[in-house]
């Protein structure tokens, strides 16, 4: 028979994820505020799978389509997000391969003509540079930088 904490910590866990999607190591970071042992832990992440509460595919779709369409992001910079957050490779990958790949070039190619406009100087080569840093840190692809920012200095 599972435990008051087992219980109350089962009832906030599914509330919350009723309202927003977590990982199991999300829910984990939950589960700390209890004094639930490990084996309880393992126990109510599972049931919380087994009721689809929890759900790593589902996850990393809505992470995948919220960090590209609202903030831009790259695939290798939601990757390695999503990787942080303990999701499987295989819900990564296919997350990841929802992305249209026109609307991928046309994010990268916006972002960089962004960028190349808040840039004051237009001296090549340090604007490109600048540019691909930039499209580094938002987790775009170097081949795919490198041929967007070849289009905009032309």
């Amino acid at each position: 028979m599972p435990s008051e904490e087992y219980k109350k910590a089962y009832l906030f866990l599914s509330n919350k994820c009723s309202k927003k999607e977590l990982s199991s190591r999300e829910a984990l970071v939950f589960c700390s505020k209890y004094q639930l042992k490990i084996v309880e832990k393992n126990k109510l992440i599972n049931e919380l799978k087994k009721n689809q509460y929890i759900d790593h595919l589902r996850y990393a779709n809505a992470y995948t389509h919220d960090r590209f369409n609202l903030y831009y992001w790259g695939k290798i910079k939601i990757r390695h997000h999503l990787l942080q957050k303990g999701i499987e490779e295989y819900h990564i990958s296919s997350a990841i391969e929802g992305i249209d790949n026109e609307q991928y070039k046309k994010v990268a190619k916006q972002e960089a003509r962004k960028k190349f406009e808040s840039i004051g100087s237009i001296d090549d080569f340090n604007s490109k540079q600048k540019i691909l840093k930039f499209l580094s840190l938002k987790g775009f692809e170097a081949d795919l930088s490198f041929e967007v920012v070849e289009k905009i200095m032309d």
